[in-house]
């Protein structure tokens, strides 16, 4: 008897948990599609803000990353700041952008900063009106600026455009995984994009207009949240670009990437929960996406766990080695069918949760997750 009860029960939480997806899901599959970007013809000035720490193994591969895109090297201005590295980064950078053919600043923080705080210290130091804010460990597709560029000058009411982030392929699993998220994220992002606007932007590479977005909130949440934010409070819209790609090295470690996506959890939920006014604009963000994020970050992990902890005791009080064997067939799906959108999303609640947990504590100082340093490789 209580086993049925609290296995009803886990099946309700369950479907109440998945909600929102499958809002989601549905207006990926038959809502309305982005229209394409129309190629640039004339390409405007752009400053590229990038900020480091401890990145020595790849800074090299970053700056040649940057002089290789398609993107004309006159028309490009990179400020790098060092946020107080303690490895030879600075130097390399500076050895590198030298040689790159490209303008260039160089900015050496006194103290860490972390990405927001460092961000706003050199928007005001850029010559151009477009801003690029990246990440030192990061790889464009040679087209990517063009297409973000050229999405952000689209539409007038367009303030900031973000691109899609990908993992760089290899075997380990943790790559495959978060391809498989990462997929159907940009999906999500760009529906949203299509009709509105959307906040969950990729840090790794976001442009915006910067006599419409002068600073990023720097107290609470992450950079590229905060800088949405801005562009939807002060009424334009923020965008998905599915085409302008870049990459990133997944840490091969699970140790590694928990410290990373936890640190991006937290400051995504963080960002959500700092900009709960704007649920009073007559918009479809305001009205119906917020509203759906908050429920799918606060709501969702919590639910999720619960029923899956209620699920297990009513299958544990029907027959234990009936639980037994479960366990080890998802265990076993889990090792042979990483491929699977079920299991991404099931690690993706467990970083939300995590990310719950970890709200209050000061993250916006980073630590390098590269799969590129000596330290992760050995």
């Amino acid at each position: 008897m209580y086993n049925t009860m609290l296995l009803f029960l886990a099946v309700l939480l369950f479907f109440i948990a998945l909600f929102p997806y499958l809002i989601y899901v549905t207006g990926i599959y038959f809502g309305r599609k982005s229209d394409e970007v129309i190629p640039l013809r004339i390409f405007p000035d752009i400053s590229i803000i990038m900020s480091a720490y401890n990145e020595e193994q790849v800074i090299s591969k970053r700056i040649a990353n940057i002089q290789e895109c398609h993107y004309p090297k006159e028309s490009i201005e990179i400020i790098f700041i060092d946020d107080c590295s303690s490895d030879n980064t600075k130097n390399l950078a500076k050895w590198c952008l030298e040689r790159s053919g490209i303008k260039y600043q160089l900015i050496a923080n006194s103290e860490r900063l972390g990405t927001n705080r460092s961000y706003n210290s050199a928007i005001n130091k850029a010559n151009y009106p477009i801003i690029v804010t990246t990440d030192a460990d990061v790889f464009f597709e040679p087209d990517a600026l063009n297409y973000l560029i050229g999405r952000l000058l689209s539409n007038e009411k367009i303030a900031a455009v973000t691109g899609e982030l990908r993992p760089l392929m290899n075997t380990n699993r943790t790559t495959v995984l978060e391809g498989v998220y990462r997929s159907f994220y940009g999906r999500m992002c760009d529906w949203e994009s299509t009709i509105d606007s959307t906040y969950n932007f990729n840090g790794a590479l976001v442009a915006f207009r910067s006599d419409r977005i002068k600073r990023i909130n720097d107290k609470l949440g992450a950079d590229d949240a905060n800088t949405a934010f801005e562009a939807i409070r002060k009424g334009y819209r923020a965008v998905y670009e599915r085409k302008a790609i870049v990459y990133e090295d997944i840490p091969r470690s699970f140790k590694t990437q928990y410290r990373q996506k936890t640190r991006r959890a937290t400051g995504l939920i963080e960002a959500t929960l700092s900009n709960l006014d704007l649920l009073r604009k007559k918009t479809w963000f305001s009205h119906f996406f917020y509203p759906l994020r908050i429920f799918m970050y606060l709501c969702t992990p919590i639910l999720f766990s619960l029923s899956l902890a209620l699920f297990f005791i009513g299958v544990f009080l029907y027959s234990q080695i009936f639980l037994i064997v479960l366990i080890l067939l998802l265990l076993v799906a889990g090792i042979f069918w990483r491929q699977n959108l079920v299991f991404a999303f099931i690690l993706n609640q467990f970083y939300l949760m995590a990310g719950l947990l970890n709200l209050g504590k000061d993250m916006r100082v980073w630590e390098s997750t590269s799969d590129k340093k000596k330290v992760e490789s050995s």
